[in-house]
């Protein structure tokens, strides 16, 4: 007997309809966005309750000052300067007042800075700030619990040490994506897999069992997003894994582009903020790399597969990820290898963590980041835009995808040329 082959999703008809659609939900999302943003700009100066979730003294026209990211009641991220004295508010909820008469509606939706002072501080901390100090009680060195906390909690490092992470190649390796969600994915499923079989063959044995553990692995997944705070690439990974399934579970092909482009336009029709979101962006381009390599090499054996990909997205990535933040060392290229590792270093360090030896790996690490160097280097800003435009040719001409290999080849020349 012949298997069945998946059918596409969209013809040229259905396809527009579904893209008016989307048009339609975007601009009801817009419009809901545009009425919360006249209210707060009901006053020029209003009192605002607001979630620290990130703060860090930096250097600001040359005075020290206390830079700290907040996410609004309204679900909007604001950034504001103020004393350089004051104590650690992290994960806290407090009382701010903001200077907003000159934010536009575009500063709104992409996350706008104010100058601000904070009237009250509430006690209670969030669930994330609460996990994450779980996490740093394990760990002595402050290096570590910023790794620890931007692995497991997504919590920001400070600039000089993601600069090193940057420079090393591990940004993506370290902050939270598609990536941990499959393997946090994986874990939940076989975890939970025997005790539901033995539910299912005793007491309802007439349900779908592969569906039902896929909705209680999805709900383990919403309440972890949920406690993160809806971490841009974290949406998009969780997005794509309800559109993959619920296409999967009607015969509908799923390591397609159009499974892609589809979870990207339902993202960004309800949550227009995700467009001007890097991170989002970042990960949605990684996923690109993955199906272009998919779409040419689905007849390899998975572990070549498996192999591969690290390689490939790797040298995808890297001319975009060089043209934005432009730092680089030779740490950089190891970032393979460690990736592969990471693959089992991941759910090791994960479990450890319910133990006392969350710390375990700390000296080893600590001496591979005192190894790492952070040197600057200059990507054209062309190359990013010849990557994505090659990426998007590969998806039907093969030509494009050696092209979009022999660029990151390239880049990867010219950057340890220029450190050398």
């Amino acid at each position: 007997m012949s298997k069945l082959e998946r059918i596409d999703l969209f013809n040229l008809k259905s396809g527009s309809l579904f893209v008016l659609f989307l048009l339609f939900i975007a601009s009801l999302s817009l419009s809901y966005e545009y009425l919360q943003f006249s209210e707060l700009k009901r006053f020029d100066d209003p009192l605002v309750r607001a979630e620290v979730i990130d703060q860090e003294v930096r250097l600001i026209a040359d005075n020290p000052k206390t830079s700290m990211k907040l996410r609004l009641e309204n679900g909007s991220h604001c950034r504001c300067a103020m004393s350089p004295y004051l104590r650690d508010l992290r994960g806290r909820e407090v009382l701010v007042e903001l200077q907003v008469k000159n934010v536009t509606f575009l500063d709104y939706l992409k996350g706008f800075h104010s100058r601000g002072v904070i009237f009250e501080v509430y006690p209670a901390l969030s669930l994330k700030e609460k996990w994450y100090r779980t996490i740093a009680s394990a760990h002595e060195d402050e290096r570590m619990q910023e790794l620890y906390g931007a692995l497991f909690v997504a919590t920001p490092m400070s600039q000089e040490f993601q600069a090193l992470v940057g420079a090393m190649g591990l940004s993506h390796i370290l902050s939270i994506s598609g990536y941990h969600f499959g393997i946090l994915s994986i874990i939940a499923y076989f975890l939970l897999r025997p005790p539901y079989r033995w539910l299912h063959n005793r007491v309802f044995p007439y349900r779908h069992g592969n569906r039902d553990l896929f909705l209680i692995v999805l709900g383990l997944l919403f309440f972890y997003l949920w406690a993160l705070e809806f971490i841009p690439p974290m949406v998009r990974s969780f997005g794509m894994i309800v559109v993959g399934y619920v296409l999967y579970d009607r015969g509908i092909k799923i390591f397609s582009i159009q499974t892609l482009f589809v979870a990207l336009g339902i993202l960004l029709a309800f949550f227009p903020k995700l467009f001007f979101s890097l991170g989002f962006w970042f990960s949605s381009f990684g996923v690109l790399s993955i199906f272009i390599f998919i779409r040419y090499y689905e007849h390899w054996k998975p572990w070549q597969i498996f192999l591969a990909l690290h390689l490939w997205c790797y040298i995808v990535m890297l001319p975009i990820s060089l043209t934005v933040f432009g730092t680089f060392g030779f740490w950089h290229i190891g970032s393979i290898p460690l990736a592969l590792l990471f693959n089992i270093y991941y759910p090791a360090v994960l479990a450890l963590h319910i133990t006392p030896w969350g710390n375990l790996f700390d000296p080893y690490l600590m001496r591979l980041f005192d190894s790492g160097e952070v040197h600057k280097v200059f990507i054209p800003l062309g190359l990013g835009i010849m990557s994505v435009l090659l990426a998007l040719m590969a998806m039907r001409w093969k030509w494009a995808f050696w092209g979009l290999g022999a660029l990151g080849v390239s880049t990867l020349i010219g950057a340890v040329y220029q450190i050398a």
